[in-house]
């Protein structure tokens, strides 16, 4: 029966909670359907429902507490994250952490209220360490030697002296953290690392790479290993299907060192198009359980850090018989695709092939190209030699199929959001260059030929029940949701039929095209989206309005696509048995969640290295006056992106024309007297103040053409025209005294009776917590805070207070 299948899908994960949506596909469900057999499951009590489409296990609310990962904050407080999204945070005043630190997994407990009425808890356990390594600095204290890690939300540490002979206080160490067991005993360290003295970008790279546990160096037997694998036998190439009389060739970065993908179109008989999509066969090398696999599982993700290439793979095979090289045969795996000339799939297969690329393109050469397709009265641009007519009339019509193969995608409700990438490249003599990717035409005709190819695999797999990785993107929470579309109506925007799917989001965006606040609305859905990650179950993909989602285009650089191809590859030689099925039933769930994780260490580390870069730049170039645009506003300060990508901060105190308050909703900054807005998107000239490379902090400053510009009207809302009387001119803004308000909202008087109790609500801004200033206040008029009042005439106002009799409290 459909009910004992949903019960028996819901008690895979008992302490999880399902919305209706990740029932219906996890299960390809009927989706009025599972909501009946969910109804009469909540009335048989086997299932509950907290809220509205939220349904989850009795035994989920068996244990006290919740289950989640702590996010500390310099200043000392924290908040869990709960392992179920539909849960709010929970935020942890400053001693109430219970030992633990920044990400790791614990159990908290509410707590009730204070008398400011926000919710808080207590964390009451440890369940696992996130941190096992620490990189920071080398200080000595009472006799101790102290380490105080990079990360501010990570606590000072103290050292054993061993390992520490000749160091001197500000040295970068590597130390490995101990957890004694028992609550009195406090975490110490072990040194396990020197990296330098001072602040060289050398030093900087290695302690991110340490910091982020990164693996710079591969093992010899893994190298081993490459060495013995990388070459071409003849009776694997005899083999498989040849493909080497195809015109098939490559589209890459100009620095591209590693090629996964290859690509060929062809015309049929019956006026459709045969597409191919040859990706590297990585999965040929690399075979389960050796040495190699395990350092690429440790890996999980090739990290590309400014300067520097952490490879998945050693380069014997990432640069070397695994790249799709021109004019050399190479292993693929492929999916042939054939397309009707309206972007239809009207049938696919899988194949093991070989190839020999008959060309080399790159993005620039192939956007000259587009740009003079579509203009061809202006000066064409010459192709590289080795570029043949045929492979010129290839590329023209890839170019209009993957165009109509993205009007149709977009047409679904995939969403598509236009921020330019930024690469950044670090030269021999250390000098920063961040090159904005402006190849929109080229890179979007391989984006849309690797997502055919991700999709058509997901599905293929999925259909046949076979256990895979896929790359899952779920819906947004209810709680984002609400604020979306509060913040949505705010500037005049409503969500067609008033229910959250990309089709909608898609919707919001076209009508947001061209306007004013369209980066603001751009903004506001992509903080409302969670963020993608690999699971073992097939959860669709949000963002991309697919049902079925996986990757398999990059095995070189990327894990979970090498265990794709196996799985891919086991299912074309017919080697899938129920066994096997099972087996990867087992490890699949732990390889999701460890690539998961990797891949956001990477990331960071990525983010973290180049924004180092960038306060470098902007320490060279101090004083400089730049034009960017705002990329972000929050309660202490606007962030600004100049063209190169460097994103410094307007700290609120450099405003110096008016007080600005801030509305979350609107992710603005209003003047309160002129009334003027700074919003995502605004283009600001900027002066550069200053840099710290230490602390990854970029100050700007505006220039005084931004107080002459008159603020901009807001065009989101329809208002009324008022007739306003003309306002006196405005003393200039340098005249101005310097005015910093305070974005918090005012609580309300206590009772005159009231006693003086320690409040432990969260703070009202979560982002950009600065350290209180201390007030000692003189007086308190109830009703209102005021100063003192300059009229003596005043004093005499006020009726003389009766004395009370005071009641000792016994």
């Amino acid at each position: 029966m459909l009910e004992e299948q949903i019960y028996a899908y819901l008690k895979k994960h008992p302490n999880k909670r399902f919305s209706l949506r990740e029932v219906v596909r996890g299960l390809r469900l009927d989706k009025d359907e599972a909501k009946e057999a969910l109804d009469l499951l909540v009335a048989e009590g086997k299932v509950l429902e907290p809220r509205r489409k939220l349904y989850q296990l009795p035994e989920a609310q068996g244990r006290k507490g919740l289950e989640g990962h702590l996010q500390a904050h310099p200043a000392g407080f924290a908040f869990v994250i709960p392992t179920s999204p539909d849960l709010p945070d929970l935020y942890i005043p400053k001693g109430h952490l219970g030992g633990a630190w920044h990400g790791d997994r614990v159990r908290a407990e509410p707590r009730p209220p204070g008398r400011d009425g926000k919710p808080w808890g207590v964390v009451v356990e440890v369940l696992e360490r996130a941190t096992h390594q620490v990189v920071g600095r080398l200080y000595f204290k009472q006799g101790f030697a102290w380490l105080k890690p990079d990360d501010a939300r990570l606590p000072a540490l103290k050292l054993k002296p061993v390992g520490l002979e000749g160091l001197e206080s500000g040295a970068r160490l590597v130390v490995r953290v101990h957890y004694p067991s028992g609550k009195q005993k406090e975490p110490y360290g072990e040194v396990s690392g020197y990296l330098g003295q001072g602040d060289s970008p050398e030093v900087e790279t290695e302690a991110i790479i340490a910091k982020y546990e990164l693996r710079s160096v591969f093992p010899p037997e893994a190298l081993a290993e490459a060495e013995r694998v990388a070459h071409l036998d003849p009776k694997e190439i005899a083999r498989r299907e040849d493909f080497r009389a195809l015109r098939v060739f490559t589209i890459d970065g100009p620095d591209a060192k590693d090629f996964d993908d290859a690509i060929h179109i062809e015309l049929l008989p019956n006026g459709n198009y045969q597409v191919g999509i040859h990706i590297a066969d990585v999965s040929h090398y690399v075979k389960e359980f050796s040495p190699l696999d395990h350092e690429a599982y440790a890996r999980a993700t090739s990290v590309y850090l400014p300067g520097r290439v952490l490879p998945m793979l050693p380069e014997q095979l990432s640069s070397g018989i695994c790249s799709l090289k021109p004019y050399e045969d190479r292993l693929v795996l492929s999916v042939l695709v054939e397309l009707t000339p309206k972007g239809r799939v009207k049938d696919y297969r899988f194949a093991e092939g070989v190839i020999r690329s008959v060309a080399r393109l790159t993005y620039p050469e192939v956007e000259a190209f587009a740009v003079s397709l579509a203009s061809p009265e202006s000066s064409p641009v010459p192709t590289p030699p080795d570029w043949s007519k045929e492979l010129k009339a290839d590329l023209a019509q890839l170019l209009k199929l993957t165009q109509i193969l993205k009007e149709r995608r977009l047409e679904q409700g995939a969403l598509d959001f236009r921020f330019t990438e930024v690469k950044v490249e670090v030269d021999a003599e250390g000098n920063l260059h961040l090159i904005p990717q402006r190849e929109p035409q080229a890179r979007s005709l391989i984006e849309e030929l690797m997502l055919l190819a991700n999709r058509i695999v997901a599905r293929h797999l999925a259909e046949r029940q076979i256990p895979a990785l896929f790359r899952v993107h779920e819906d947004p929470s209810q709680e984002a949701f609400n604020k979306l579309v509060a913040a949505l109506g705010k500037l005049g925007y409503s969500l067609p039929g008033g229910e959250l799917s990309p089709k909608a989001l898609q919707s919001i965006l076209r009508k947001a095209e061209g306007r004013p606040e369209e980066a603001v609305v751009s903004t506001l859905l992509l903080r409302s989206l969670r963020l993608a990650r690999y699971a073992a179950e097939n959860l669709g993909h949000f963002g991309l309005a697919a049902e079925h989602y996986l990757h398999f285009t990059s095995p070189i650089r990327r894990y979970p696509d090498l265990v794709v191809h196996r799985v891919l590859r086991a299912l074309l030689k017919r080697r899938v048995s129920e066994a096997q099925k099972e087996d990867w039933a087992q490890r699949f769930p732990k390889i999701a969640q460890h690539a998961s994780e990797r891949e956001r260490a990477a990331e960071n580390a990525e983010r973290e290295l180049t924004k180092y870069y960038q306060c470098l730049w902007a320490q060279r170039h101090q004083g400089e006056v730049y034009r960017g645009m705002v990329s972000g506003v929050t309660g202490f300060g606007v962030f600004v992106s100049l063209d190169n990508g460097v994103e410094g901060m307007i700290r609120l105190g450099a405003l110096k024309d008016d007080h600005y308050h801030y509305h979350e909703e609107l992710l603005a900054l209003e003047g309160l007297r002129t009334k003027r807005r700074i919003r995502i998107g605004d283009e600001m000239e900027v002066k550069i103040e200053g840099a710290n490379p230490s602390a990854r902090q970029i100050d700007f400053v505006p220039t005084e053409g931004f107080y002459q510009n008159p603020p901009h009207e807001e065009p989101a809302k329809k208002r009324r025209k008022k007739k306003k009387p003309q306002a006196a001119p405005q003393p200039e803004a340098s005249s101005l005294p310097r005015k910093v308000v305070a974005t918090e909202p005012k609580s309300p008087a206590p009772h005159a009776k009231a006693r003086s109790r320690r409040v432990v609500g969260p703070p009202d801004e979560r982002k950009g917590f600065s350290k209180p200033v201390k007030v000692k206040a003189q007086k308190i008029y109830f009703g209102a805070w005021g100063a003192e009042s300059a009229n003596p005439d005043h004093q005499t106002e006020q009726k003389p207070k009766a004395k009370k009799k005071r009641h000792r409290r016994r």
